[in-house]
């Protein structure tokens, strides 16, 4: 097991898709870039057998915290865009509010889960 860091390691953790549990194993069987299967999680974790999938339907919540995230993205590149650029045609806009969200849809859509996982699944056992 890996020594404590408190909630820095626990924030690094969650970034990485890590374990809430034991913060060694992957959550994701696969790379985020393999499109293909990005989405596949391992049903436990293969390190100290934490259950990722506590309960039938446990993960539609993760829509609140992808939805949150996605319109903070679409705001911030909105926003950027309009500040930098000062786009001539209402087009650019759209492109430029839709497509950041679009491209990091894979990222985002790990990170909501884990976010779920880490804030609503069973308690973190204190690590040594």
């Amino acid at each position: 097991m890996k020594k404590a860091g408190g909630n820095s390691r626990v924030l690094k953790d969650l970034l990485q898709t890590k374990c809430p549990n034991c913060g060694e194993a992957n959550m994701f069987e696969y790379s985020t870039l393999h499109l293909g299967k990005f989405l596949k999680m391992y049903p436990r974790c293969p390190n100290c057998g934490y259950d990722f999938n506590p309960e039938p339907g446990f993960y539609f919540g993760a829509m609140y915290f992808s939805y949150a995230m996605n319109v903070a993205l679409m705001v911030t590149a909105g926003v950027a865009f309009e500040v930098l650029v000062d786009p001539d045609e209402l087009w650019k806009t759209f492109v430029s509010v839709f497509l950041p969200p679009l491209l990091l849809s894979p990222w985002i859509f790990r990170l909501s889960r884990a976010m779920m996982l880490y804030a609503f699944g069973s308690k973190r056992k204190k690590r040594s």
